[in-house]
């Protein structure tokens, strides 16, 4: 609402002086009727609504950003289904395999391969790497026709997830 100032007759929406000649407004110890501090208390309670209006929107959108930020649990020992979900061609599968092999050292033993992800492109969050290992597995699967054993290892050696024939990929940590 806006304040009429009584010197100029102009409108502002300052609730202490006028916007245009700097004429204070009255206050309720210097006007009689009072009716000059109804529309100042009105502005002021306006003002408190739309700041705490803003509190709460920033409240809701870092509350949603933390949500949609933060690591999917993900338990260990636990086959989830793959989560990227999409079709795999051959070709695609070969692309993959092809892609991983020449950047990180792949060992097959006794049937078992181990599969030692390179740091550049070893996944930091933990569901990139369960997501790397399913779709490594997948790629595999498709390409020799198979399910079989694979241990994955992060750069330093450890192993971070399995895929295992009957179960599926597992974290392991």
């Amino acid at each position: 609402m806006a304040m009429r100032c009584p010197k100029c007759g102009k409108e502002s929406n300052n609730l202490r002086v006028c916007a245009f000649c700097q004429t204070p407004y009255p206050t309720e110890a210097t006007s009689s009727s009072g009716l000059a501090a109804a529309p100042r208390i009105a502005m002021a309670r306006r003002s408190r609504a739309k700041r705490w209006g803003v509190i709460g929107l920033l409240a809701a959108f870092t509350a949603g950003y933390y949500f949609m930020t933060r690591d999917r649990a993900i338990p260990v020992g636990v086959a989830i289904p793959n989560l990227i979900a999409g079709p795999m061609t051959p070709l695609a599968a070969t692309g993959i395999l092809k892609t991983v092999n020449d950047a990180a050292p792949v060992e097959l033993r006794d049937g078992a391969l181990t599969v030692r992800v390179a740091a550049a492109t070893f996944p930091e969050r933990r569901d990139g790497q369960l997501a790397f290992a399913q779709q490594y597995a997948r790629a595999d699967e498709i390409v020799q026709g198979r399910k079989r054993a694979i241990s994955f290892l992060d750069p330093a050696g450890n192993r971070f997830a399995r895929a295992d024939p009957q179960k599926g990929v597992v974290m392991t940590r």
